[in-house]
């Protein structure tokens, strides 16, 4: 399967409710042969009128501080969100709405086999990493072996990293955000030992 196969089998989906009231689930978008990927939560009301992760306020935002590190979207990194399909209201995707689209996410994770993931804000995080404060734990790294009780054909490092949109709210996070993310070439330069 490529990823191409997967992102036509990702719109397609009618798993679950969210479907209904979204324009088309969005697989991700970026450089897919990448080391690095972003995990967010769940497509915003930009991204479901333009059908691209992160291209909102949020989206913006960490594109610009990505682009200040030196990282280009369609070069050195592939983005996505666990739920594809748009919250009603942006709403918290539920349990239920996690579970149905979850199993995408590993198959994207199985077919790209990046060696760096940056969790974007605690869904993402708590998805790959469970029980654990997202406060507690930003700027940390974590290696797994699996996702919701399934095993990876690989280890990759989880980099917990506060979601951009805090920082529209919080602007002295965009700091700590920027800091965390500045991390990246050593993390990338570490996995390759």
């Amino acid at each position: 399967m490529t990823n191409a196969d997967l992102d036509t089998r990702i719109r397609a989906c009618d798993r679950c409710p969210l479907r209904s009231g979204c324009r088309s689930p969005i697989p991700g978008d970026g450089h897919f042969g990448s080391r690095i990927l972003f995990i967010g939560e769940a497509p915003g009301k930009n991204e479901d009128i333009e059908g691209v992760p992160f291209v909102g306020r949020s989206g913006k935002l960490l594109t610009s501080i990505l682009q200040d590190l030196g990282l280009e979207r369609e070069r050195d990194y592939y983005i996505t969100n666990i739920v594809k399909c748009r919250p009603p209201d942006n709403r918290d995707p539920s349990p239920a709405e996690i579970a149905a689209c979850s199993g995408y996410l590993v198959e994207q994770l199985e077919l790209m086999r990046p060696d760096v993931i940056v969790t974007l804000g605690r869904f993402s995080f708590n998805f790959l990493v469970p029980n654990r404060g997202m406060t507690q734990s930003r700027g940390q790294c974590f290696r797994i072996h699996g996702v919701a009780d399934r095993p990876l054909s690989f280890a990759p490092v989880v980099l917990a990293c506060y979601h951009p949109a805090v920082a529209l709210y919080d602007p002295k996070k965009r700091g700590i955000i920027t800091e965390d993310l500045s991390k990246l070439p050593e993390i990338i330069a570490s996995v390759q030992l």
